[in-house]
């Protein structure tokens, strides 16, 4: 039912407010399709899946990667795998069957979400009568608009090339070591948040004890083989001012997006199982390098009670 309903969503043109340029743009003269095996009869440059972890992974995405497999297996094509979840990349290329030159990983730097239904609070300038009429409201003041990993040069050169041919947003290339730095610890951070109760960053009780199991989770996934050296450093100067400090200034960046408004929103409920997902990957990985993750495990533990 969902699936029909979002169809049929689709048929008419979609709305994007910008809300750090306070500009609504329509889109359309778009194609869409709801039947997965209609891409086989096709050819791409490039097939970027979106669906977050438990999708992906679920039967029905499972089968969707294999046939994007088929689709792309012996043509051109590259596949970007969106989806945040430790080992993304090697699942995609295990489920798919395509060889490794053919997919790289990427993340999302503009944060996006429904307008119309989230009922998120913005701050001014923003107009929040438009926002109520967009499908999508985002903003887009990072500089990295879309971040590609680097795994494979020629995917990475060539998709940043046509993706800022735009001219409106900006990819950027990072190491699989900077991405993971950049992105694993902060699942932990944000499962800490939402134990606290998801409070303005300006209140957070840097001494509380959820705040400091918090801190130690979050180092052991610095600690993590796949953040490299550059993890073990970051780590040891890690401290409990260290998040507040970085989300306090990305709350400052993003507006006039509320930002923790949409981390609740975001991470405490549209992808919050992708985001245990991750967690609980991140704790079989650690276990496997020889190290205990017993902080992350606490953290997950007491947000599953």
């Amino acid at each position: 039912m969902g699936l029909v309903t979002r169809a049929e969503e689709l048929k008419q043109p979609q709305f994007l407010y910008w809300l750090d340029k306070q500009e609504l743009h329509e889109f359309k003269n778009y194609s869409h399709f709801t039947d997965p095996s209609s891409i086989l009869s096709s050819s791409y440059d490039y097939i970027l899946i979106t669906i977050d972890a438990k999708c992906v992974q679920s039967e029905e995405g499972e089968e969707l990667v294999k046939i994007i497999g088929q689709a792309a297996r012996d043509k051109t094509t590259k596949v970007i795998i969106g989806s945040v979840f430790l080992g993304a990349r090697d699942w995609i290329l295990e489920k798919s069957g395509l060889p490794d030159n053919q997919v790289t990983s990427a993340g999302l730097g503009i944060v996006a979400y429904p307008g119309k239904t989230a009922n998120l609070p913005v701050h001014p300038p923003a107009d929040s009568d438009l926002v109520k009429k967009a499908d999508v409201a985002y903003v887009d003041s990072m500089g990295n608009g879309f971040i590609l990993e680097d795994y494979v040069p020629s995917i990475s050169s060539s998709f940043s090339k046509l993706y800022n041919a735009c001219e409106v947003s900006n990819c950027v290339i990072w190491s699989s070591t900077q991405c993971a730095l950049n992105i694993f610890p902060l699942v932990a951070v944000l499962i800490g948040l939402e134990l606290l109760g998801w409070p303005k960053i300006k209140d957070i009780d840097t001494e509380s004890e959820v705040w400091s199991l918090t801190i130690a989770a979050a180092k052991e996934v610095q600690m993590l083989d796949v953040c490299g050296e550059a993890g073990t450093q970051t780590a040891q100067a890690t401290s409990e001012s260290t998040f507040v400090q970085m989300f306090a200034y990305l709350e400052e960046k993003l507006r006039p997006l509320d930002f923790q408004a949409f981390n609740q929103f975001h991470h405490g409920g549209k992808v919050v199982e992708q985001d245990r997902i991750h967690i609980e990957r991140c704790i079989s990985q650690g276990v496997a390098e020889g190290k205990p993750m017993s902080a992350l495990k606490t953290l997950l533990q007491s947000i599953n009670h």
